[in-house]
């Protein structure tokens, strides 16, 4: 077969080890570098699995943050409201650096990591093996190039909830670290999600912070306790309450008023993922979930309503 395209049109599959042609998936390129929240027209959703026993990754809510070390599996739950079957979706996932002064300058892996010899580049191409992010849906594709000084990022198709479930989910790891020299050099890192058409037109985005780490646990913890608001040094008497004790559940229910939609949609994101790890870890015990569960779904049906 004569390829009669420049091989920069092409798409490369890293599980098929080859290029499609251009026009099944969005451009190789995102239209936009932007990295604030917006649902979009379709309600765009992006949420991970709460912790369990035995997961190798820590999420915390409160800063909206998974913390992983290299190479171990973790999913990602996409949803969007209901919409014409036939009309094709796709997620753009493209890492990007936290902080301002380095927005500008392509997320990739180190020297180490990136070369070919190593273990986790095994029958991949070199511009795959920049890539710090890897995805198990077989449809994949990696775009970019960063000698090209093109941003790198993977597109998948949106596939369609399975029966009884309103997401899908997709299968995620990570090929290298935050320390990594050459790499990321210690800068924090954020994941854009961005749901596109064919044309890559972004129709949602939603972004989740990300630190690839060899302690995941330690590090949500001490970087929990990090952004705990600072108290004055004054000491002052502080009336003990009675607090429920540690065998039973406490399911007494709390009212908070917060201002700003923004701020009140964010509250309610942490409180529907708390409840959720509340509902894993009583199942599990066969507690009675039915307070959490009231909760979380009372969360889920405002944010539906605040996005409409």
């Amino acid at each position: 077969m004569v390829i009669t395209q420049p091989l920069e049109d092409f798409k490369y599959n890293i599980h098929q080890n080859l290029y499609l042609t251009a026009p099944i998936f969005p451009p190789n390129e995102p239209q936009e570098l932007c990295n604030t929240e917006y649902p979009g027209p379709l309600n765009f959703e992006v949420f991970v699995d709460p912790n369990v026993l035995k997961n190798p990754w820590e999420y915390s809510p409160i800063l909206n943050k998974i913390y992983i070390d290299m190479k171990h599996k973790f999913p990602i739950n996409f949803s969007v409201k209901k919409t014409d079957a036939e009309r094709k979706l796709f997620v753009r996932v493209m890492p990007m650096f936290e902080e301002d002064r380095y927005v500008q300058e392509l997320v990739h892996r180190c020297i180490c990591h990136e070369q070919l010899t190593d273990p986790t580049n095994h029958g991949v191409s070199e511009l795959v093996a920049q890539h710090i992010i890897r995805c198990d849906n077989q449809k994949a594709q990696y775009f970019g190039d960063k000698n090209a000084g093109k941003r790198l990022s993977i597109v998948i198709p949106l596939g369609a909830p399975q029966v009884g479930t309103d997401s899908v989910k997709e299968f995620f790891h990570f090929v290298c670290k935050n320390s990594c020299v050459g790499g990321m050099n210690r800068r924090p890192i954020q994941v854009i999600f961005m749901l596109e058409n064919e044309c890559g037109s972004v129709l949602g985005r939603r972004v989740l912070c990300v630190r690839i780490c060899s302690c995941p646990k330690r590090d949500r913890e001490k970087e929990e306790k990090k952004n705990e608001p600072h108290h004055s040094s004054k000491k002052r008497k502080i009336e003990k309450k009675p607090t429920p004790s540690p065998e039973t559940t406490d399911t007494r229910v709390f009212s908070l008023s917060v201002v700003g939609e923004e701020n009140y949609k964010m509250l309610l994101k942490v409180c529907k993922s708390l409840m959720s790890e509340e509902i894993v870890k009583l199942e599990e015990k066969n507690g009675n979930a039915a307070p959490f569960k009231k909760c979380r779904n009372d969360a889920i049906n405002i944010l539906q309503q605040l996005n409409e």
